[in-house]
């Protein structure tokens, strides 16, 4: 019993430790594979990110990275619940702080449209047909008992 527990830790901390997510940002300029210390397995960056200057660069990589990372943190609470159990997760989450998704289900606010387009045009309602029969029911007086 000891030994099978032993070996099970020790194949979650190697699942753990090869554990990687990979994201694109919301406008699809940027995609990242992170582990879940942060530490950033690859970086694609479309080329027309890179017409919009550094600072835009530099905050689009840092978002990507920041949802790769929950992401993979994230995928290690999964595995680790699966592993251990909910008791065990709830627990590590206790003492860890909350996962990312439960703190946060959307950190990046996606652009907003553009102030210029207008509205889509509102269709007038089509009027609703009377209905002729709907006091039928309170017209029987052994109903309103």
């Amino acid at each position: 019993m000891n030994e099978d527990r032993m070996q099970a830790t020790e194949r979650l901390q190697r699942e753990l430790a090869a554990l990687t997510a990979t994201v694109e940002h919301p406008n699809g300029t940027c995609m990242v594979t992170a582990s879940p210390k942060g530490e950033i397995k690859a970086l694609h960056l479309h080329p027309s990110l890179l017409q919009q200057g550094a600072q835009a660069v530099g905050q689009v990589v840092t978002e990507t990275v920041r949802l790769a990372t929950n992401a993979a943190v994230q995928a290690s609470f999964n595995k680790m619940a699966l592993a251990l159990g909910d008791g065990m997760a709830i627990d590590v989450e206790s003492i860890a702080g909350d996962s990312p998704f439960r703190s946060t289900w959307n950190p990046v606010v996606p652009p907003k449209a553009p102030a210029e387009q207008a509205p889509p045009e509102r269709r007038p309602r089509t009027p609703r047909a009377e209905d002729s029969d709907d006091d039928a029911f309170f017209d029987n007086p052994s109903w309103l008992r």
